[in-house]
């Protein structure tokens, strides 16, 4: 490919994305206990429709913002628009507690459908690292900017152990409680005040340029000599090579996948280790921040890897996706409370108390505290940010060059139905049948998207480099008749 990567945008993208991501999951693991705090009676299903919400609002707005910034050639508008909505988003949480036992579900829901539209600027800026990106770098750039995202998400909820000291109660400064579980909205709307101003004096934010169209040429195709021999096909001839639908589609299909695993965590993992490690709020609280802050250390050792060697040169993005789709299903196969397992959970708490009664706790068998850990820690904190770096480069260069805000922000928007699909399927089957069902699901779910990748390995490729025998036969006769006209 011809043309240079703008590094120093890609990285300025990179930092943004970072903080952004990074106000938006600080509330992974409070959310439970500063909900159950505000009204006891809210249980899992409630927790499902509010991660719901949240995905309802990217849903809507992705796709917006990415036809936007293709209409006007810049992604600052739509980014822009996107901060105020997580500002008021993060406003409405820090006053929760203000609210009357009414109106607070309302509120609740509300803040959470602003916070989900505010994050639906991350295909504007794929697009954008996608533009100042050329060839194999594209790889690199979009694990730069995509990784800074998932480091951000992953090390935001451990951010949490800064203010447990603060204490569920806290301090009352007029109409709201400054406590554990306000203080991280308070410091999410400072960031995102620092990053409004950020965007605007820092980052180059135009997609027009003079890219190049994938064309059945020698800068697209390696053709062997002896092939066209005897031809009159040696001349180059652009012809534009199409995307692959069947490619697209696995690739967002895979990405609902990996969004469908984060947010059976995010709706379910905090009562799930408080009933399978009988803790209580703060107990579980506190062992999930510190797991959390392990996930974060390894997701910024796999982002270094990938942003600063050569490694998405000598591991092919394809590949790498593989490995951690495995890993995921391992993942779950290991952490499942299997029946054949001996024992049972201490289900005194949750049965028969009105408000939960988890009838099925009585036949749980328990897990290992340090296995649960230890492998949520290695597998959330290795192999997802490699599915999220390397399939977001492999869609992007599925898609070649060009403009891709629209289809960024479709990708994101369909990542975004398991967004607002998984977490109400993953509460509701949680509370009915308990946490077997929900990880029986998600290793069948993982299992099957194994399979899809292994059976359309061949077709996972980036677009420059996938051939099509019917494109270069008319090709050749394209050539030909040219050179009998001439």
């Amino acid at each position: 490919m011809e043309g240079t990567t703008n590094w120093k945008n890609v990285h300025a993208i990179s930092i943004f994305t970072f903080v952004d991501s990074l106000q938006f999951s600080f509330y992974m693991w409070s959310f439970w206990p500063y909900i159950q705090q505000i009204d006891s009676t809210m249980g899992a299903t409630f927790v499902g429709i509010i991660m719901a919400i949240s995905g309802v609002g990217e849903a809507v707005s992705s796709p917006i913002f990415g036809y936007w910034c293709n209409r006007v050639g810049r992604i600052t508008p739509a980014v822009q628009t996107s901060i105020v909505f997580s500002s008021v988003g993060n406003l409405l949480y820090l006053f929760l507690g203000s609210f009357s036992r009414s109106i607070a579900p309302i509120a609740i829901i509300l803040s959470r459908f602003l916070s989900g539209a505010g994050s639906g600027n991350r295909g504007c800026f794929r697009a954008l690292v996608a533009h100042n990106s050329q060839g194999v770098d594209r790889a690199k750039a979009l694990a730069s900017s995509g990784g800074a995202a998932l480091v951000g998400l992953t090390i935001g909820p451990a951010i949490q152990l800064i203010f447990n000291w603060m204490g569920p109660d806290g301090v009352s400064f007029g109409p709201f409680t400054l406590s554990q579980y306000t203080a991280p909205a308070l410091l999410a709307l400072f960031i995102n005040l620092s990053t409004a101003i950020y965007i605007h004096y820092f980052l180059d934010d135009s997609l027009v340029d003079n890219h190049l169209t994938p064309t059945l040429s020698s800068t697209a195709y390696i053709v062997r000599e002896d092939e066209l021999e005897h031809s009159e096909c040696s001349r180059t001839t652009s012809i534009p090579l199409r995307m692959d639908v069947v490619a697209v589609i696995i690739c967002m299909a895979t990405r609902s996948i990996r969004m469908l695993a984060t947010s059976n965590v995010e709706s379910i993992g905090a009562p799930f280790t408080e009933i399978m490690f009988n803790f209580t709020h703060a107990e579980a609280l506190e062992w999930n921040s510190y797991d959390q802050t392990i996930v974060g250390v390894l997701t910024i050792a796999v982002f270094l890897l990938y942003a600063f060697t050569n490694y998405t040169r000598w591991v092919s993005e394809r590949s790498n996706c593989i490995i951690a789709i495995i890993g995921l299903f391992f993942f779950y196969s290991l952490t499942m409370p299997w029946p054949f397992l001996s024992g049972n959970v201490d289900c005194t708490r949750f049965i028969g108390n009105g408000t939960h009664n988890w009838e099925w706790c009585e036949t749980l068998p328990p897990l290992n505290q340090w296995l649960y850990y230890s492998t949520y820690a290695v597998i959330y904190g290795i192999c997802l940010p490699m599915l999220n770096n390397s399939l977001q480069a492999l869609y992007s260069r599925v898609l070649g060059d060009g403009p891709q805000g629209t289809m960024q922000g479709v990708n994101q928007a369909v990542g975004s139905i398991a967004r607002i699909f998984g977490p109400l399927l993953m509460s509701w089957t949680f509370s009915q049948w308990g946490p077997q069902a929900t990880w029986a699901l998600n290793i069948g779910l993982i299992g099957i998207t194994i399979g899809v990748w292994i059976i359309a390995c061949k077709r996972l490729v980036p677009l420059e480099l996938r051939r099509n025998n019917s494109l270069v036969s008319k090709a050749c006769s394209l050539s030909s008749c040219s050179t009998t006209m001439s």
